[in-house]
């Protein structure tokens, strides 16, 4: 795993300042809006320097395998229309469809889960987890840092898990060389990302990041004393984009507002609210991410007793977070106050916005 790890962190490291040049030139900004942090325009294409890097550091290392080929195309088909919407903009239909087609495509070319009675079953099951992880971490791409990381742990955690269980089939090792240079490209992406970032990723980098990562959860084969808690290591390895995502779409509905309008409203958001800074914010999410990656680890060496308990931890422990910060204002209308039956929480104005962090 060395060898993808490294090969990628020094080949994004050195990718995006260029990346960045270029993006400064062709005027490919971020700017500041309503529903953004950042109070200064920064450049976009960040997901260029990741691609490359996790596709240099993986066409080195990684033995041929079925399969591959389609993940490696939905991918690309994803980094090129998350590059429209970064340059010229893509309405969240457009959006949708494009994860679909790109799911399509993972899905012809051999990537599938195989546990359900139905091929029908399987294939549909698939596409479901793959545009809807490719969503997750699309969303949570809203504070310096914070997707890049989560991407890095779940990356790390798949290769840790796959290398474990090389000899359980011919996509074993191909999925730990990917999670090592997912792992390896944003750790070095975040060097320029993490603190006063000066580069983002934009969606094509986000969304090319989701699917791969979700794809490598279906690709793989999480050997387990019992087929429920080799199910569930997918689950835990992802469960804060999932926390999260479910987090935003619950409260949106409840409250009337669009599912699909970009907002402050992420759990990130929230804890900023509660009076986090937005690094001890991004750092904490981090260590949530990091115990549900052990958990995941843990359970592929215990019972299914053992495993559904740790489960239910890690579980309830995501319920009470969401609990609390559903009661957090972060629409400034008192909605989340009425509904608390108390007042709003912090007001708009204490939220600090520099001129970095976004």
């Amino acid at each position: 795993l060395l060898g993808p790890f490294v090969t990628a962190f020094l080949l994004a490291l050195c990718l995006t300042p260029p990346v960045r040049a270029l993006a400064r030139r062709a005027g490919v900004m971020d700017r500041p809006s309503p529903r953004k942090l950042h109070a200064r325009p920064v450049p976009l294409l960040g997901g260029l320097a990741l691609y490359a890097a996790i596709g240099g550091a993986a066409a080195f290392f990684a033995p041929p395998a079925p399969g591959l080929l389609g993940l490696v195309a939905g991918a690309t088909l994803l980094l090129l229309t998350g590059l429209w919407d970064d340059t010229r903009g893509l309405s969240p239909r457009g959006k949708l469809l494009a994860q679909a087609a790109a799911a399509l495509v993972a899905l012809a070319g051999g990537v599938s889960i195989s546990f359900l009675p139905h091929p029908l079953l399987n294939w549909g099951v698939t596409v479901l987890w793959l545009v809807g992880i490719t969503n997750a971490f699309n969303l949570l791409d809203n504070m310096d840092g914070l997707s890049a990381g989560l991407a890095a742990i779940s990356g790390g955690t798949f290769a840790l898990l796959a290398a474990r269980y090389a000899e359980v089939g011919p996509e074993q090792l191909p999925t730990a060389v990917a999670g090592a240079a997912i792992a390896g490209a944003c750790l070095g992406f975040l060097r320029h990302n993490l603190y006063h970032a000066s580069i983002f990723m934009g969606d094509a980098g986000s969304q090319a990041l989701g699917f791969l990562l979700a794809g490598l959860a279906a690709y793989g084969s999480w050997r387990s004393p019992t087929l429920p808690t080799s199910l569930l290591i997918p689950f835990l390895v992802l469960a804060y984009p999932i926390f999260d995502t479910s987090l935003v779409t619950l409260l949106r509905w409840r409250q009337g507002r669009p599912l699909t309008l970009g907002g402050k409203d992420h759990s990130s958001h929230r804890l900023v609210r509660l009076g986090l800074g937005r690094t001890e914010t991004v750092l904490l999410i981090y260590l949530f991410a990091l115990t549900h990656a052990l958990t995941a680890a843990l359970v592929t060496s215990v019972t299914l007793r053992l495993a559904l308990l740790a489960l239910a931890i890690s579980a309830s422990v995501l319920f009470i977070f969401g609990m609390v910060l559903r009661k957090v204002d972060v629409y400034g209308d008192g909605a989340a106050a009425l509904e608390a039956g108390g007042k709003p929480a912090i007001p708009e104005e204490v939220i600090p916005v520099d001129q970095t962090s976004r």
